[in-house]
């Protein structure tokens, strides 16, 4: 299924870059919470990357950064947004299920195993991740890319959230220019949530609609910790997007793990 492939450029165009933005800087904050001798971690991963929001903020703040997602027209706009901005950042195409496999040049070449100080996640990109032993491959290739003592933070919509998608219409956006809304339905025998993404964009005298299916899974907190512990993970705290402790009660989770140094 080509999620983001026609909404790509909606959804950077109406702001949906913001979430990634505020948690890159949260992140920032944590790393300097726990280590006040370094403000920020020298090489960067950002899983689904998207277009490049979170990528970018850790540019600017001076890190070297790789970003990866499957989506080619989410990796357009990510590499013009950064050759925009002056910022030598790195954007690869791949599933981020398979980073061990070194199935292209360009990729062996940056993404090395062992050499990254913190690999994230962001916006609930791993909630799109929906067979059993999906997650489990994401941490095993998380794992074997960072350092010892190295970081993976990540963020999970909940399933206290999907549960509030029972047949939810909402409009996202609407600004004259641009109307988004989203039709949100939560199978919980499944644990599947669907969200029927409309959109109209104005063009000069007519309006040109578009549509995507997106489909996430509500992982459990013991499917998170199990991905994590089998592949020596350790989680050390919980959090809201706003930097307040969490439990699975909130709509969403920011998990921080540590890869072991053993």
């Amino acid at each position: 299924m080509n999620v983001y492939g026609g909404y790509a450029a909606i959804y950077d165009a109406i702001g949906q870059t913001a979430f990634g933005e505020h948690l890159a800087a949260r992140v920032l904050e944590w790393c300097y919470e726990r280590d006040s001798q370094s403000q920020r971690p020298l090489r960067v991963l950002d899983l689904a990357c998207g277009t490049g929001a979170a990528a970018l903020a850790f540019a600017t703040a001076g890190c070297s950064i790789v970003g990866v997602d499957r989506a080619p027209a989410m990796l357009d706009i990510a590499r013009s947004k950064a050759r925009d901005l002056g910022l030598d950042v790195a954007f690869v195409e791949k599933d981020i299920r398979h980073l061990p496999n070194y199935d292209l040049q360009q990729a062996a070449l940056l993404i090395q195993q062992a050499s990254f100080d913190l690999v994230t996640c962001f916006f609930d990109s791993l909630n799109y991740l929906i067979e059993d032993d999906d997650l489990v491959w994401v941490c095993q290739g998380v794992s074997r890319l960072l350092r010892p003592g190295g970081h993976f933070i990540f963020d999970l919509n909940t399933e206290a959230e999907f549960i509030t998608w029972d047949k939810l219409d909402e409009v996202v956006y609407d600004d004259g220019d641009y109307l988004v809304y989203n039709r949100l339905s939560y199978e919980p025998d499944h644990r599947l949530a669907t969200g029927r993404v409309v959109w109209f964009t104005r063009e000069i005298d007519r309006w040109r609609r578009g549509e995507e299916t997106h489909t996430e899974r509500a992982w459990r907190d013991e499917e998170v910790l199990f991905a994590l512990r089998a592949n020596g993970l350790t989680l050390l705290e919980r959090r809201t997007p706003e930097g307040e402790p969490a439990d699975e009660r909130a709509p969403r989770i920011v998990y921080f793990a540590e890869r072991s140094v053993s």
